[in-house]
């Protein structure tokens, strides 16, 4: 079947939005000094979260972390790029021309549905779309809607879901066709596999009704046969 059926004229070159930290990402923040080639002044500032390894921090529920000289500081709804910018100012009284790089350790996109292998995937980059987590997926059955694809997404609190057709390459101008952290991509069966399904559920409960009926009709016919030769 051809991926798209129509809207092949719209696709344009997609620019990527910058994704919000959210609560549970795990940030890797990681400080250094261009003023010299010893490091050891900002050995302090890339220990990580309590019970974690080197530069690594998780967002509690509050939407915040703790860091060093910092203390909690809340980055739910902030970019990297905008953390980013935010340590350097804090931790500039203490280092000379320090430098912060931040990412988020992973992305994790939840595929449930109509998947080749569905299950939660995990993404070491900002810039998944779609495809990716498709992709991630194995592709969809032959059995999947292509038309009916949905992304649930949780945004401070409030979830959305948005409906997408996949045969549709206008998709790509859908807020969902970049994905974000814990997004939940559903995939539902078309309407063949419920009547086969259906089918096959019929078949299971009258299966046991028609063999009742043809041993009774057996028996049947060996008591009229007896008779017939009694006689």
């Amino acid at each position: 079947m051809q991926l798209f059926q129509k809207g092949l004229d719209s696709i344009a070159t997609y620019q990527y939005n910058d994704l919000a930290i959210k609560a549970g990402d795990n940030l890797l923040v990681k400080a250094y000094t261009l003023a010299t080639n010893n490091q050891e002044q900002v050995t302090i500032f890339n220990f990580g979260g309590t019970g974690k390894s080197d530069g690594l921090y998780t967002v509690n529920n509050q939407g915040q972390i703790d860091l060093p000289k910092i203390g909690l500081l809340a980055v739910e709804g902030l970019t990297l790029k905008e953390l980013k910018k935010t340590l350097q100012d804090k931790w500039r009284p203490f280092v000379k021309d320090i430098g912060v790089n931040v990412q988020l350790e992973d992305i994790t996109i939840n595929l449930i549905g109509e998947f080749r292998s569905p299950g939660a995937k995990k993404f070491k980059t900002e810039k998944v779309t779609l495809i990716d987590a498709i992709s991630a997926g194995a592709g969809l059955t032959d059995d999947g809607k292509r038309d009916d694809i949905l992304v649930i997404r949780e945004v401070n609190g409030k979830r959305t879901v948005y409906k997408v057709d996949f045969r549709d390459a206008n998709f790509y101008n859908s807020p969902v066709y970049q994905l974000q952290q814990n997004d939940l991509v559903v995939v539902t069966a078309n309407d063949f596999k419920f009547e086969q399904r259906a089918f096959l559920d019929f078949n299971l409960k009258t299966n046991p009704i028609l063999t009742y009926v043809s041993f009774f009709n057996i028996l049947l016919s060996v008591v009229l046969i007896a008779i017939t030769l009694n006689r």
